[in-house]
């Protein structure tokens, strides 16, 4: 479960197409991003009170201060998991996850019209996934074998392959792709042989 190896794998051989792919980076960080605003809008109190340090670091964050709610705990999960899975990319993802954070509440409790605005997008950001599974994957997505590691991997999955194209552990990226390369031909050859006439 702690392995970047095999969760970035396992999430990734249902990511093998390059369009596909480009869809997730684009509307993948767009249902984290709504997510967050969606979670706010249902709990929009404080849930408890962040420690006087940061609390006083957050003060400098122009707009309205953030809300300790469930969407904190929620970022501060994937940002615990992220950088158990890889400390380096865990600790650059952080202040992106709580960039989101942040930027998602001020808008949700900011907006009189952002309820519907963030439904329209997170509505749109599902739909562009299942096109991208459904018409250029031709695979069903990760989510209806596994729901929480495709939750809770995939915006890591699309961080990690902006630094990968960045060239961030070549080593580790040839590695990945090799298994994933790997895990797809094993699917296909299976999915074939389920298709042949006995």
């Amino acid at each position: 479960m702690f392995d970047i190896r095999s969760e970035f794998s396992k999430y990734g051989e249902y990511h093998a197409n390059k369009i596909n792919i480009a869809i997730h980076m684009v509307f993948v960080p767009t249902i984290l991003w709504t997510s967050m605003g969606l979670v706010t809008l249902a709990q929009p109190h404080a849930l408890f009170e962040f420690p006087t340090p940061i609390s006083a670091l957050l003060s400098h964050i122009p707009g309205s201060p953030p809300v300790a709610n469930t969407a904190t705990l929620i970022i501060t999960a994937f940002a615990a998991f992220y950088i158990v899975l890889d400390q380096i990319a865990g600790l650059l993802a952080t202040p992106v996850l709580y960039g989101f954070l942040v930027s998602a509440q001020q808008y949700a409790l900011s907006s009189p019209a952002s309820l519907q605005y963030l439904l329209a997008l997170f509505a749109i950001a599902w739909v562009a996934q299942f096109i991208g599974h459904g018409v250029f994957e031709r695979r069903a997505p990760a989510l209806l074998d596994n729901l929480m590691q495709a939750l809770v991997m995939a915006p890591f999955f699309v961080f990690l392959e902006v630094l990968f194209a960045l060239g961030y552990r070549p080593s580790l990226h040839r590695e990945l792709r090799n298994e994933i390369g790997s895990r797809v031909l094993a699917f296909r050859r299976a999915a074939k042989n389920a298709v042949k006439p006995n």
